[in-house]
């Protein structure tokens, strides 16, 4: 007796396809038995805490600073990271050479700003987490922060965790 016979049947009595599909039905069902009932269930729940943190925009033109303002949504990458409630700023300073010497100046109409942005956040053994998918940690450059009327590179200065 042959192992598949002519019509394409195990043994004579059952189809290859039909096998398949019980053989699948079958490792579904002992899947489904061994995570529901044999591994432990654990939960996992976290919480988001308020938290504060500074963001310092270098090289800000004066049309720009004009357009970065208090109660602005920030967004990075299109997600929602939190609403600015304070700005500052500095004049820009830059290291200057010549004649082999190095002096500090300072960069006409150009303004080193900081942003007190307030949100909230997921904290864990990996980090902050703003709206729970953007991480935030000191000296980290994100590429991308929006408001409703700039774009600007930053790198988050400080971060005050509340609650």
């Amino acid at each position: 007796m042959k192992l598949i016979d002519e019509k394409g049947r195990l043994f004579g009595k059952m189809s290859v396809i039909d096998f398949g599909i019980l053989l699948l039905v079958i490792m579904i069902a002992i899947g489904a038995f061994v995570k529901f009932m044999v591994l432990d269930q654990t939960a996992i729940v976290v919480e988001a805490a308020p938290v504060q943190y500074t963001l310092e925009v270098r090289g800000v033109r004066d049309w720009a600073l004009r357009n970065i303002r208090e109660g602005d949504a920030v967004f990075a990458g299109g997600v929602y990271v939190g609403t600015i409630t304070n700005v500052s700023y500095t004049d820009m300073e830059v290291y200057v050479s010549g004649d082999g010497e190095v002096w500090l100046a300072y960069l006409p109409d150009r303004y080193v700003v900081f942003l007190e942005i307030a949100a909230t956040a997921t904290v864990n053994d990996r980090g902050y987490f703003v709206s729970r998918t953007v991480p935030m940690a000191v000296g980290n450059s994100l590429t991308e922060f929006t408001t409703r009327y700039a774009e600007f590179v930053a790198i988050v200065a400080e971060i005050n965790l509340y609650g």
